[in-house]
């Protein structure tokens, strides 16, 4: 069951997935920002097979948020995307709502050691691909190239670096 949220992000029930794909509803999700000792941002490129953006390129995780909090949801995301759980923590809330449809995500960020970021595994049912990029790579990219990363991508990178890297990131 995925909360079900109104226009003020106020919770309204718990609803099927399956209801979510109609475009008629919001919900939440749980977005996170991973980087490496280098300050490189771990994207994952979205399975075909995903409903919602299919083969475009997103944060490391992402996840929707079920009956619990954005942590408890980014917790459990990170670890069945990636295999591993790093501490984190939250940067900011972005609206990507359109009418009655679209979503409010939580961004946060985390870190990982050389090590972890060799323990990191993909999970081929969300992602064809994972890499480490750096941020002001990606921010150009993103600038010049918008149609090939999700909305909230988008709109969480321009956030960061419309208002200063080291605010939300180092």
């Amino acid at each position: 069951m995925i909360i079900e949220v109104d226009k003020n992000d106020n919770f309204l029930c718990l609803r099927a997935r399956e209801d979510f794909y109609s475009g008629n509803h919001i919900h939440r999700a749980s977005q996170l920002i991973l980087l490496d000792p280098e300050n490189r941002m771990l994207l994952q490129k979205r399975s075909p097979a995903k409903f919602w953006f299919p083969n475009r390129y997103t944060y490391s995780v992402s996840g929707t948020v079920a009956g619990e909090s954005y942590e408890v949801c980014m917790e459990r995301e990170m670890l069945e995307e990636l295999g591993i759980s790093v501490p984190f923590r939250r940067l900011f809330k972005i609206p990507c709502i359109s009418g009655n449809k679209g979503a409010y995500h939580t961004v946060f960020t985390g870190r990982c050691t050389e090590e972890t970021a060799h323990l990191i595994r993909f999970d081929p049912e969300e992602a064809v691909s994972i890499e480490w990029i750096g941020l002001e790579e990606l921010h150009r990219a993103v600038e010049t190239e918008p149609g090939k990363y999700t909305p909230s991508l988008r709109a969480g990178i321009m956030k960061i670096f419309e208002e200063g890297c080291e605010k939300y990131l180092f």
